[in-house]
């Protein structure tokens, strides 16, 4: 599989120097065509009241840089959601305690780790590969503000052998 594409703005902020003005021209005027509205980012309704709060801190946060937008709305929910159901998880195992008391077919009563330690850490990878996309970690709003190297006017042997 190949990589996944970046809009123009991020590549030119990377440093990507593989494309023509024209053609960086072209991509511009491309993405600003397919640029969805963003007038309809509002939370689902399925979502419960903490997950609700939580979309509408985030999107509020995100419509101010104009980085979200309605067709990311679904993927928003679905990070408000698995965070909604971390919070559940929290609580439930502050409440019960890590471990666990588990009878077996032996009739033997053990202490073993609370079952829902697993579906914490699978909310957790969740909503961590749903932030990353969303720049709602420091590393990646790290990668997006990279500072845009500066354009010299390449010397003559660079026009003749490019930039080796």
């Amino acid at each position: 599989m190949g990589r996944k594409a970046k809009p123009i703005e991020l590549m030119l902020i990377q440093g990507s120097k593989h494309l023509t003005k024209k053609e960086i021209e072209e991509r511009k005027q491309a993405e600003a065509k397919l640029k969805p509205n963003a007038n309809k980012v509002k939370p689902p309704a399925w979502l419960d009241d903490v997950a609700k709060k939580e979309f509408k801190r985030i999107a509020k946060e995100l419509q101010e840089i104009d980085l979200i937008t309605n067709v990311d709305v679904n993927a928003l929910a679905a990070y408000c959601d698995a965070y909604s159901d971390y919070i559940k998880c929290t609580q439930i195992i502050q409440e019960e305690g890590m471990m666990v008391e588990y009878t077996n077919k032996a009739a033997e009563t053990n202490k073993v780790p609370h079952p829902l330690l697993t579906k914490k850490k699978q909310l957790h990878e969740q909503m961590k590969s749903l932030a990353t996309e969303f720049g709602l970690t420091p590393s990646s709003r790290a990668k997006i503000a990279l500072p845009k190297k500066e354009e010299k006017e390449p010397t003559p042997e660079e026009r003749l052998f490019g930039d080796v």
